[in-house]
């Protein structure tokens, strides 16, 4: 960001910290407010709107719905508009959701990364949190706390909860991710709509990809299905037994395809570092050449089914930076790029992060530096890495 717009951010601020502290100052003293809290806003009041939008769209949604909706009637006015709303959420930081440990003694953090891999981490700010499965438009959707089976979808900026009804199968949802349930008896899918038309909640079946069912592309009896990999809500990839192709879902069409991987991916192994993930609302393909070269491909353009290498990392020109005197020994030298896997990229996909599949050691790599480190979050035994925005959107059209 350039100095105007620092100055945006620092001057929305501090207006409204001043607000605040004299609203607490003459709270103390027993005095009546609409008189000061009119006062103190008039500055801003007297700005154009294009320049008070500009202001507002750069405060963190959770700031936004804890201060800014508080000052006025025509700041919620423009802060509730869905135009607002989109634009802030583009301004907003991505994050990752870490998570350690399991049931009740689940431990879980938002972690942001800077410029120079310093790790700012903030507790999610929520009473009760269990399995949180994935996010999209500022929504995480996880598992709800005292009921086995049910799933429940929270917006941690604006506290928004909404408990999702058990779907027609009655199952425990124990491998149900992101609302898209898989039927085991034929593997169709059904898939948990929230209607912006209506308040009914619903699930929709959806019939299977295959039109013949041994034209599975995995064993039936060993294969589970896991998280699928969402691209901005709307289009979800899964992992099969293929060395060619993955599964697609369109979610706003309901239609299912084939994705074909690199042409010249000759050979993939997807215990050996094969991943997709997604980067700066891109599908990316990653996998290892070698022990020292790893390759991150990126789906450019969906429709066409268009690939275009990225990145290529080499160990050789890697600058791996060592705790200092760090007691780990599987820290002391950068690890066979072979051992490990990506789990997600933050920082507008700038940057990696790689889990070692042996030890669960986790090490973030800068791709414009090619800067790696590892990764300290003071949380033992990673279980999951969410990446997620926060967002002040307060209906869903269609969860996935």
């Amino acid at each position: 960001m350039g100095d105007i717009e620092i100055d945006d951010i620092e001057f929305a601020r501090q207006m409204l910290s001043l607000k605040e502290n004299k609203y607490e100052e003459n709270k103390s003293r027993g005095m009546k407010q609409v008189v000061n809290k009119s006062h103190k806003i008039s500055t801003l009041s007297n700005l154009p709107d294009g320049i008070l939008f500009n202001i507002l769209v750069k405060i963190p949604p959770k700031d936004i719905h804890k201060y800014v909706m508080r000052v006025c009637k025509s700041w919620k006015e423009i802060v509730s508009e869905s135009f607002f709303i989109e634009q802030n959420f583009m301004e907003s930081k991505t994050e990752l959701v870490i998570q350690s440990g399991l049931g009740r003694r689940m431990k879980t953090k938002l972690i942001e990364i800077g410029e120079e891999f310093e790790c700012e981490s903030r507790e999610v700010g929520l009473s009760k949190l269990r399995k949180i499965h994935s996010s999209c438009d500022g929504f995480l959707l996880m598992s709800e706390p005292g009921n086995n089976g049910m799933l429940q979808i929270i917006n941690p900026a604006t506290k928004f909860c909404l408990t999702i009804p058990r779907c027609p199968s009655h199952c425990q949802h124990k491998a149900c991710n992101k609302v898209v349930h898989v039927v085991t008896d034929s593997y169709g899918f059904e898939i948990f709509n929230v209607s912006s038309a209506d308040d009914e909640l619903q699930w929709e079946r959806v019939s299977s990809p295959w039109e013949d069912l041994n034209d599975r592309p995995f064993n039936p009896v060993k294969f589970h299905w896991k998280n699928p990999v969402s691209i901005n809500g709307r289009i979800l990839h899964w992992y099969v037994d293929s060395a060619e192709y993955f599964i697609t879902m369109q979610v706003k069409e309901e239609k299912f395809s084939r994705t074909y991987l690199p042409q010249r991916v000759k050979e993939i192994n997807k215990m050996n570092n094969y991943a997709l993930v997604e980067l700066d609302g891109f599908l990316s393909f990653i996998n290892c050449d070698s022990e020292k070269t790893m390759n991150v491909w990126v789906l450019e353009d969906f429709r066409r089914k268009v690939w275009f290498k990225k990145h290529t990392i080499v160990a050789e020109l890697t600058n791996y930076i060592c705790p200092y005197k760090s007691s780990r020994q599987d820290e002391r030298r950068m690890p066979r790029f072979w051992n490990l896997v990506a789990v997600a990229g933050v920082r507008n996909g700038e940057v990696l992060i790689l889990e070692h599949k042996k030890n669960s050691s986790v090490f973030i790599y800068d791709t414009k530096s090619k800067v790696m480190k590892p990764f300290s979050s003071n949380m033992r035994k990673l279980e999951s890495f969410v990446p997620h925005k926060d967002g002040l959107f307060r209906i869903m059209k269609r969860i996935a």
